[in-house]
C-alpha cells in the first residue's frame, strides 16, 4: 500500500469542505476537514499535518492567523505547507497571506485539479516522496441495475445497494461526465436541502465508494465537483 499524506482543511462552507476532503482522499491524501480555526487547533500539533489548506475569511480566527500560529511554533525540520484558499482577489490580501507564512495562494475559483496539483508542488518542495496511483486497467463499464439494487463493477464483481445509494447512482448514470448538483441528488432522495441532508448526502456517497472499494478494491469513479455536486467520471450502462 503506498502512502497517504495527512492534509488538514480548514474551510467554513460544508459543502466546499466535504468537497475537498473527499476529492484530496481519492487522490491518494489523508485529508481531514475542520469548519474554522478553533477546532483545527484542538488536534494541532498533537497530530500531524504535512499539508494545510486554509480559506482566509473563517469564523472567529482567521487562515492568515492560522498560518501565522502553525509558523511560529513548528521547526523548521517539521515544516508543513501551507495553501490559502480565498474568494478576494485584490493584491494586498495576497501579500498579506503570503507575509503570514503561507507557500501559495489560490482562488477558491481555482479547480480541484489545480488544488491537487498544488498540494502536490508542496509536497516535492518539502522534499516528501510522492504516492503513486494504481493504474485502472479496466475498461469495462459500471453497470448498474436499480430494479433489483445491484451495481457490477468492471471487474464483474455485484454489489448489493441501499436505496439511498441505487437513487444517487440512478441520478449520475443519467448524466455521466455532468456535474449533478446536490439539490438534485436530494431532491431525487425526497429530501429537502437542510444542512443535515446535505450532509447525509455527502455521508451516502463516501459509505458507497468505501463498499465498493472493500469489496473489489476498485475506486468508484464518482468525484465531486467543487462547491457544485458530483460526477461520475467512468463508463456506466444502466439495466432495465
Amino acid at each position: 500500500m503506498h502512502p497517504l499524506y495527512p492534509v488538514a482543511v480548514v474551510e467554513d462552507n460544508p459543502s466546499l469542505l466535504a468537497d475537498l476532503v473527499e476529492f484530496l482522499g481519492m487522490r491518494g491524501f489523508a485529508a481531514r476537514g475542520f469548519e474554522s480555526a478553533e477546532v483545527f487547533f484542538e488536534v494541532w500539533p498533537a497530530t500531524h499535518f504535512d499539508l494545510l489548506l486554509l480559506d482566509v475569511v473563517l469564523p472567529g480566527a482567521s487562515g492568515l492567523e492560522v498560518a501565522q500560529r502553525v509558523r511560529a511554533q513548528r521547526s523548521m525540520d517539521a515544516q508543513v505547507g501551507i495553501v490559502m484558499l480565498t474568494a478576494l482577489d485584490a493584491n494586498n490580501d495576497h501579500v498579506l497571506g503570503l507575509e503570514s507564512g503561507a507557500d501559495m495562494y489560490l482562488s477558491k475559483r481555482s479547480s480541484l485539479e489545480v488544488i491537487e496539483a498544488a498540494c502536490h508542488s508542496m509536497l516535492r518542495r518539502l522534499n516528501r516522496s510522492e504516492a503513486t496511483h494504481p493504474p485502472d486497467n479496466s475498461h469495462e463499464p459500471w453497470r448498474l441495475n436499480p430494479l433489483h439494487w445491484l451495481l457490477k463493477a468492471p471487474d464483474d464483481s455485484l454489489l448489493s445497494l441501499t436505496h439511498a445509494e441505487v437513487t444517487v447512482l440512478c441520478a449520475l448514470f443519467n448524466k455521466p461526465g455532468e456535474a449533478v448538483a446536490r439539490e438534485e441528488l436530494l431532491a431525487r432522495m425526497n429530501k429537502k436541502e437542510t444542512l443535515s441532508s446535505l450532509r447525509n448526502l455527502d455521508n451516502t456517497i463516501s459509505r458507497l465508494r468505501r463498499k465498493v472499494h472493500m469489496a473489489c478494491g476498485i475506486e468508484l469513479p464518482v468525484r465531486p465537483s467543487y462547491g457544485r455536486g458530483y460526477t461520475f467520471t467512468g463508463e456506466c450502462e444502466t439495466n432495465t
